[in-house]
């Protein structure tokens, strides 16, 4: 296995007269890349080779000359060589030139960068080419000197010819530099800068270079070039001034990579002191120039993304963040609730940008079951799962897993990645001996939000005030008034504030139009959402599982829109999951009543395929076709472009998203948060919303919530959602991180009291077997009393009918944890074995006894080499077998889990992870694994373990040798 980098040489086998809008980027970067395999090989050696003269300061003092000077000079300097004629003849001939070159000037190295022109590239290759006769540059003469401050060697401006390049590589011989631009990364795409080169004062002195001193993204103008062994060496370059703020803050997540404040960018530290995790620091940071290129795309592709560099730093100056804590007091201020807001959605955009590493890696991939092996020389805390990653020739993918392994004698971490092809994916291209080249790819985020946000804010807005409540201010009160109180207060001051529950509110007879007849709690949530008074700004709705929750929620939008014609209602869902689950909802009961209102579900511009019949994309066809047909009486120029129209074209695809929003005006609006967020142009279209809902709200980052009062200042909100469950994470974030980005916006709701709160026990379970919910209810809601409403519709009862699984009729407990140890190297293979012998027992019984058919069986596991197991075994048998995500909306008679619970030793599994496997089977649920090692799995943050679940199970006779149950 080889790893390799980014900014690598191509071969100078191209020719200029190539049209740069025939340059095909994917092989262009894998012959760049390439390179770097030879170049590894060769780090050690300097191909430089140099002479030192007399001690001097500065050199030779050399005048900055114009092109044109420059040129002129050839002819001069052809006087001293053998080729008397041939210097200036090679540059003129080299390409098609206009006989006076331009010579503009600039200042700084941005505007180098994004000025510099095809013409001054051009002209820069051709002098190459004069370089490559000159022999004495591969052995230059030197002066000595005394080792300045690189500071005072860098410069504004340059003049005459010049490329512009990035150093984005460094050894302790030499550093590689990068091409900026397209027209010279085809030709000269890497450039080598060693001890030998030469620096340009800017005064034009000579130096020798500092090579310690140069920093990663550090611009650089090469003046003069040699070549050695088909390597380009730069002899003699200039270093640009470089961007530096002082004094910035920067805070350490988890994965020790330094997050800006402010920015959300990720950066690399100078000098790589030991930061620990969850701190903050005060710093230098250098911004590398990060040219992008637009709108003409010249810039080259093989030039690698850069990241800020921290300079120095101090010592901790965590203080603030601390105090934001779920059960620390915290005293608000203005000045305390930005800083926290604004380190929170630092963090959270540096994740969701999800941009760690920025190399290229050379690796060899394998498919397996549709999906992608891999294995690179990094850290798993650089590629967690969620990465974004394009293969160089095949397409793009999603990282579903990592491990950390050592596995050589110098203890380098090799990680093996599971991946997730996402789109058209070319599995051909994958088929190359030599690897494929892999990198992280920037995602969508949404903008970070600034310092400053708050105070624009009209003062006594419901915005400015949820926003104050979630940071320590006052609380909000169920009748909509503001509470005094002191931040966050601690466990026992809590206890002497009244809890906020709203009063009741029965169903009216609008909702009585629905085929869902609402409880109390559904209904008093819906009616303070969708026809309360505007005093009410927020309400939160605290559901355990199973409670309805989505489709209240639905209700509640539905309601909304009918009760306030032309009014706009958005639904936030944490996940493509739970959207799907909404418009299902939604759906369903438009379809039973009378209520009709237009809904759209937008999706991301990357996701593969749409999944519900409210998906825009299904909708926008849908509409371009009733354009086409003359349905909406638009402009003639219109119903042309509707005639014209291709999907994924950038411009089209902004201007239909318009006439769309323009035309239809859909009413209730389903999407996840990054969704909207990132796309501009919707905001001028959501300009009459009245209701905000966040659907599954302890999914959802708190940064998201306050983001959205920002942005919707005049809406009322409903959250609605379960403070018992785990919230989301991220594995590159710190604690405090989390908490200040994610946060536990239904917890910290209901356990402050800081909200108007409604509450509700019930659960409608629907045919799930009620022990198996007052099971969930005994581990996770001890303080509430549940209340359960149960329906069995048409499907043998198999706990009352298979005497031969449950022996004894007076213990019909559902669940079965079938233990097996591992005491052998072939357990996996062992417990599979089981695994056939249990569904045929259950499918093929002795006697009378009724069968379970395959389709009524399900089967879970946690990996996916379980699950490639799991597919050879039971393909095609009618069993439902997968990882938890294929049973997203899906529940069977019986459900198997299978376990390898010694790798959840350390982690556990959260509350979400265990209730959603538990409530995938109606009747009946068992676990294959060994007891113990369920039993020593870390507890979730409910201080819960399945060592309680486990000693439950025994206590109604449901533990039991898988060998004996099964086989005996």
């Amino acid at each position: 296995m080889t790893t390799g980098h980014t900014d690598l040489q191509t071969q100078p086998s191209v020719t200029m007269a190539d049209n740069d809008e025939q340059y095909d980027e994917d092989r262009v970067i894998a012959d760049f890349l390439e390179q770097s395999v030879e170049e590894d090989r060769i780090e050690s050696k300097s191909l430089l080779v140099y002479k030192m003269g007399a001690i001097g300061i500065g050199g030779v003092v050399n005048k900055k000359l114009t092109m044109k000077e420059e040129i002129e000079a050839l002819s001069v300097e052809s006087k001293k060589t053998p080729n008397f004629f041939q210097n200036k003849k090679i540059y003129l001939d080299r390409h098609s030139l206009p006989t006076v070159p331009t010579d503009p000037q600039f200042s700084g190295a941005l505007e180098h960068v994004t000025k510099y022109s095809a013409e001054q590239a051009h002209r820069f290759l051709a002098m190459a080419e004069v370089w490559k006769q000159r022999e004495e540059l591969r052995t230059p003469t030197l002066p000595q000197y005394p080792v300045e401050p690189i500071d005072d060697l860098m410069v504004d401006t340059v003049a005459g010819h010049y490329g512009l390049y990035q150093i984005t590589r460094q050894s302790n011989v030499y550093h590689t530099a990068t091409a900026f631009h397209k027209s010279l990364g085809r030709i000269i795409g890497r450039m080598r800068i060693e001890s030998g080169s030469t620096i340009l004062g800017p005064d034009g002195s000579c130096y020798l270079t500092p090579l310690r001193q140069l920093l990663l993204g550090d611009t650089i103008a090469v003046k003069e070039v040699t070549f050695v062994d088909g390597k380009a060496c730069a002899t003699k370059f200039c270093l640009f001034k470089r961007t530096v703020i002082e004094n910035q803050k920067i805070h350490i997540g988890l994965n020790r990579k330094p997050v800006i404040f402010g920015t959300g960018k990720v950066g690399i530290v100078a000098e790589d002191p030991s930061l620990t995790s969850g701190t903050t620091h005060r710093a230098d940071i250098f911004y590398p120039v990060d040219w992008k290129g637009r709108p003409n795309s010249h810039r080259n592709p093989c030039l690698s993304m850069t990241q800020p560099i921290v300079l120095n730093n101090s010592t901790d100056l965590s203080r603030k963040e601390t105090g934001c804590h779920l059960d620390k007091n915290c005293k608000y201020t203005p000045d305390v609730l930005e800083y926290l807001v604004a380190l929170g959605s630092s963090a959270i955009t540096a994740a969701r940008r999800g941009v760690w590493d920025t190399l290229h890696h050379l690796c060899t991939f394998r498919e397996e079951d549709g999906f992608l092996k891999f294995t690179l020389r990094s850290t798993s805390s650089l590629w967690p799962p969620g990465t974004r990653i394009a293969i160089v020739g095949a397409g793009q993918a999603e990282i579903i897993s990592t491990f950390n392994r050592l596995c050589d004698k110098n203890r380098v971490t090799w990680i093996p990645i599971t991946a997730k092809p996402l789109g058209n994916f070319n599995f051909e291209n994958l088929n190359d001996p030599n690897g494929k080249w892999v990198y992280q790819i920037v995602q969508r985020a949404p903008p970070i939000l600034p310092l400053g946000f708050f105070e624009k804010m009209e003062n006594g807005s419901n915005e400015k005030r949820i926003i104050k409540a979630f940071y320590g201010g006052l609380s909000i009160g169920v009748d909509g008034k503001d509470q005094e109180r002191s931040g966050f207060l601690g466990r026992g001051k809590i206890v002497a504030v009244k809890f906020p529950e709203c009063l009741q509110i029965t169903p009216s007879d609008s909702l009585a139009t629905y085929p869902i007849t609402l409880d109390i709690h559904q209904s008093t949530y819906v009616s303070r959402l969708a026809t309360g008074s505007f005093q009410y700004p927020i309400t939160v709705g605290n559901f355990p599982i199973l409670s309805g929750k989505t489709t209240t929620v639905a209700i509640a939008a539905l309601e909304a829109a009918k009760t306030h014609p032309g009014t706009q209602h958005i639904i936030f869902v944490p996940d493509d999951f739970g959207a799907q689950s909404l418009v299902s909802r939604m759906e369903s009961i438009q379809a039973k009543s009378n209520v009709r209102v237009r809904a759209v579900r937008l999706i991301d511009s990357n996701d593969p395929d749409e999944k519900t019949h409210l998906d825009y994309p299904i909708l926008l066809k849908k509409f371009v076709q009733e354009v086409k047909d003359g349905k909406h009486n638009l402009e003639k120029i219109i119903v042309e472009k509707a005639k014209e129209y291709k999907e994924g074209d950038i411009i089209d695809d902004i201007f239909w998203l318009c006439n769309y929003f323009e035309q239809v005006r859909p009413q209730i609006i389903i999407s996840k948060f990054q969704t909207i967020f990132s796309n501009a142009t919707l905001f001028q279209f959501l300009d009459k919303v009245a209701t905000i809902q966040l659907d599954n709200a302890d999914q959802i980052p708190q940064i998201d919530l306050v983001q959205t009062c920002i942005q919707f200042p005049s809406a009322k909100y409903g959250l609605i959602g379960d403070a018992v469950k785990d919230r989301p994470s991220f594995d590159c974030m710190s604690l405090p991180q989390t908490n200040l980005a994610i946060g536990w916006l239904i917890q910290k709701s209901v356990t402050q009291k800081m909200l108007p709160i409604v509450t509700s026990n019930n659960i409608y379970g629907g045919s799930i077997n009620p022990k198996i919910v007052a099971l969930i209810g005994n581990l996770y809601y001890k303080d509430r009393e549940l209340h359960y409403e149960m329906s069995q519709a048409g499907t043998v009862n198999y706990l009352e009918n298979r005497p031969d699984i449950w022996t004894n009729p007076y213990v019909l407990f559902p669940v079965k944890i079938l233990n097996h140890g591992f005491e052998h190297s072939e357990r996996e293979a062992r417990q599979l074995e089981l695994l056939e012998k249990l569904v045929k027992k259950l499918a093929d019984p002795p006697g009378d006894h009724p069968r379970v058919p395959m389709e009524h069986i399900g089967m879970v596991c946690f990996f996916y080499r379980h699950a490639v197991m799991l597919h050879k075994a039971f393909q095609d048998s009618g069993v439902t077998y997968g990882q938890p995500e294929v049973f997203h909306g899906i529940q069977k008679e019986i459900l198997i889990i299978w376990g390898g619970f010694s790798s959840f030793k350390d982690t556990g599994l959260t509350m979400n992870e265990s209730t959603f496997m538990l409530t995938r089977g109606k009747q009946a649920v068992f676990i294959l694994g060994s007891t113990e090692e369920m039993s020593n799995m870390k507890a979730d943050r409910n201080r819960v373990n399945w060592d309680t679940l486990v000693q439950m199970v025994k206590e109604n006779e449901g533990v039991l040798s898988a060998e004996e149950f099964i086989e005996g």
